[in-house]
């Protein structure tokens, strides 16, 4: 048996949500995942894929949920997308709000526009930093 230890690796992540559509809406439509179905027939929650990674949608169905600012936040997650411009032009479209220009510098979203990476708030003001730079993360 060897002494290394091997790694897992991140495969699944579960978002508890007051809206499902609103959030299939954000994670599908704007940032391109792939909806792969219902958890059960009859049901909200729903996964979504990228091919490698899994997000399932759950009905929130608890007390009303205090909102954070970005930096306050429990919890924030990133993509990586192959043109972050063209997917701030369509978050922003669609309506959802901007909180940062530039996931290291954060700019202040009247910034003229992104410089390749941005932060913005899903349905559920969620932080969600999106970036065109296959380096903006370590792996």
């Amino acid at each position: 048996m060897s002494d290394t230890l091997v790694p897992g690796m991140l495969r699944h992540l579960a978002l508890r949500v007051n809206d499902p559509a609103a959030s299939r809406r954000f994670y599908e439509e704007g940032l391109g995942l792939r909806f792969i179905g219902y958890r059960r027939p009859g049901s909200q929650a729903f996964d979504l894929s990228d091919g490698y990674m899994n997000l399932t949608i759950l009905p929130y169905e608890g007390p009303e949920r205090p909102k954070f600012q970005e930096v306050t936040e429990y919890v924030h997650f990133g993509f990586r997308v192959p043109n972050a411009r063209a997917c701030y032009d369509r978050l922003l479209a669609m309506g959802f709000e901007m909180l940062r220009l530039d996931v290291k510098e954060r700019l202040e979203p009247e910034a003229p526009e992104p410089r390749g990476s941005f932060k913005v708030a899903d349905p559920d003001g969620n932080v969600v930093d999106v970036t065109g730079n296959a380096k903006e993360w370590r792996c």
